[in-house]
């Protein structure tokens, strides 16, 4: 009786909110899809916790990184030589976005950001892949690899560091 109360407490625990969570760790594979069906992928690494910071690496098919940090965004662009400062309202905080989710099916979320929906895919109690329309009406997939919960992340990681010979761009 003991290991079926503990099997339930685990199961509970581990699926009552799927979006609750300390920090996120994943690899992700970016399609976007333009009206004339022209695609670009990107592909790179994915963090985030839950004081509303946020890092994107990209790795493919241009290098940058994209820093949520509370309710500013910084884009360091290496091969431009710069950085792009703008704020949540131009941009969606995707640790916000998955917080507010609402569960639409089994194993679909939604959830809406500056009018704009955000559908959420969900497997074996994790987040599999994200889906939405921008502002373009480009058609966006983000789907999530190995994607981890409640790791331990280093704070260096979410350090911004502007190089000094960067142009800065603010919007």
């Amino acid at each position: 009786m003991k290991i079926i109360l503990l099997l339930i407490t685990f199961f509970l625990s581990t699926y009552a909110n799927i979006f609750d969570f300390r920090t996120l760790s994943s690899d992700f594979v970016q399609t976007i899809q333009n009206e004339q069906n022209s695609t670009i992928t990107y592909t790179g690494s994915f963090y985030a916790t839950d004081k509303k910071v946020a890092l994107w690496i990209y790795k493919t098919p241009v290098e940058k990184k994209v820093y949520f940090i509370k309710n500013r965004v910084v884009i360091i662009e290496p091969e431009l030589e710069q950085a792009i400062i703008t704020t949540l309202k131009n941009s969606p905080n995707f640790t916000q976005i998955i917080k507010e989710a609402k569960q639409i099916s089994k194993n679909r979320y939604m959830t809406s950001y500056e009018d704009t929906n955000y559908f959420i895919n969900t497997k074996n109690g994790l987040i599999s892949s994200i889906t939405y329309k921008d502002k373009l009406e480009n058609s966006v997939i983000i789907k999530l690899k190995n994607l981890e919960k409640n790791i331990v992340l280093d704070s260096v990681l979410f350090k911004l560091n502007i190089p000094k010979d960067y142009d800065v761009v603010t919007q």
